[in-house]
């Protein structure tokens, strides 16, 4: 029996998710039949809205790696704000002019509240990855149309930031449609992690970036390896053990072998010269004897550290983007960095929730882990499309 919104009888036919959705949706739309997604903001205010908003400055990665493969299978993207609203919309052009019809738009709302079930409102609604056939829309103004959409949230801090839909005919609920749209929101969320949020603390970016950066309100600045593995070492032995390094340890850490004390004070030379030079240091220095910090730093790897602890995956998983320095060979940024990992691993492996594991299983380093992949088969829902992507992923 094919589900119909106006008769609630016809319902179970729906996915549980789904079915939730119709069932809040019913709350907020008495005639799916007239339903159409508010427009509630001028072109002047969504530019202004636009400029300000923080998945703006993440729009080139959605382009190439989103927005111009829909654009060629004839599909459209849409980049929406936490509340449903929909910022950019972007794609092939008669597909465009198609969903301007059922005010699929810039401007737009697509939240549950505003225009029922669709995949931009699920995903924002339950936090997860969803897939929305064309009558399974709840509203009939929408049933030209299928869509599969995954939420944005901040790397930092975990907060909600938007959504991100691939809509169409059928190709946008094929079954690589959202493995595709999952690879793009983390590497716009890698990308967001580079660019530090303002917690007026000096913060030190290592985790899975070949850029690490020193950041201190808006002022940032990028790092050489070396002074970076300085700075990483020093933040992470003064949190695990409370004291400094002499030069002897901090030289071994940095070469693996004792005797380059010499070469240590003349980096940490220039690394003074540098913290001094940037206003994103917030006035960090070095003390000597033993080598300090002359300030706490948020160092990102300590931050993932300190939530593994509290038993915290999904705070760890908002912040860890790859392996710490992976450009790094110092013998003392891979004992941390192989910590670092092995503790995550662990952690999600020995009892994470299905999204948690899904969330792994992104990190580069997990592109090898089959018994990952086989843990996240016996927990994920059968109808699950994460589960559909990793039995591919298997069989390559």
């Amino acid at each position: 029996m094919r589900a119909v919104p106006d008769q609630p009888d016809t319902w179970e036919s729906l996915k549980p998710e789904l079915r939730a959705s119709w069932q809040r949706s019913a709350q907020f739309l008495p005639d799916p039949a007239a339903a159409l997604a508010p427009v509630e903001m001028s072109e002047d205010e969504l530019r202004a809205y636009r400029q300000d908003h923080p998945l703006g400055l993440v729009l080139p990665i959605f382009q190439r790696l989103l927005i111009q493969p829909a654009a060629e299978a004839g599909l459209i993207v849409a980049i929406g704000d936490a509340s449903g609203r929909l910022l950019w919309v972007d794609g092939d052009r008669h597909a465009l002019r198609s969903a301007e019809s059922s005010a699929f738009q810039p401007g737009a709302t697509w939240s549950e509240q505003a225009i029922g079930t669709s995949a931009p409102g699920v995903a924002l609604a339950t936090g997860s990855g969803v897939q929305v056939h064309q009558e399974e829309h709840f509203a009939y103004s929408a049933h030209q149309f299928s869509c599969s959409a995954a939420p944005v949230h901040n790397p930092h801090t975990g907060a909600l930031l938007g959504v991100v839909d691939l809509t169409g005919d059928e190709k946008a609920v094929a079954t690589h449609a959202l493995p595709l749209i999952y690879a793009a929101v983390s590497a716009a969320e890698a990308e967001l992690r580079v660019l530090p949020a303002d917690t007026g603390q000096t913060q030190l970016t290592t985790l899975g970036t070949l850029r690490p950066q020193l950041a201190c309100g808006a002022a940032r600045e990028s790092l050489s390896l070396r002074h970076a593995e300085i700075l990483t070492l020093l933040a992470w032995h003064a949190a695990t053990r409370r004291t400094g390094l002499s030069a002897g340890e901090l030289a071994e850490l940095l070469f693996g072998e004792p005797g380059h004390e010499v070469a240590l004070r003349a980096e940490i030379v220039r690394l003074r010269r540098a913290l001094k030079a940037t206003p994103a240091a917030g006035g960090l220095d070095l003390a000597s004897k033993p080598y300090r910090l002359s300030a706490a730093v948020e160092l990102d790897a300590l931050t993932v550290l300190t939530a593994l602890t509290a038993g915290d995956k999904a705070a760890a998983l908002d912040v860890y983007g790859g392996p710490l320095l992976p450009a790094s060979e110092a013998p003392g940024i891979l004992e941390i960095r192989r910590h670092l990992a092995a503790a995550l691993r662990e952690s999600v492996l020995s009892d994470g929730t299905a999204e948690q594991m899904w969330r792994y299983l992104q990190l580069p380093e997990a592109a090898g882990d089959e018994q990952a992949v086989r843990t996240a088969l016996g927990i994920l829902p059968p109808d699950s499309p994460q589960r559909a992507a990793l039995v591919a992923r298997m069989q390559q």
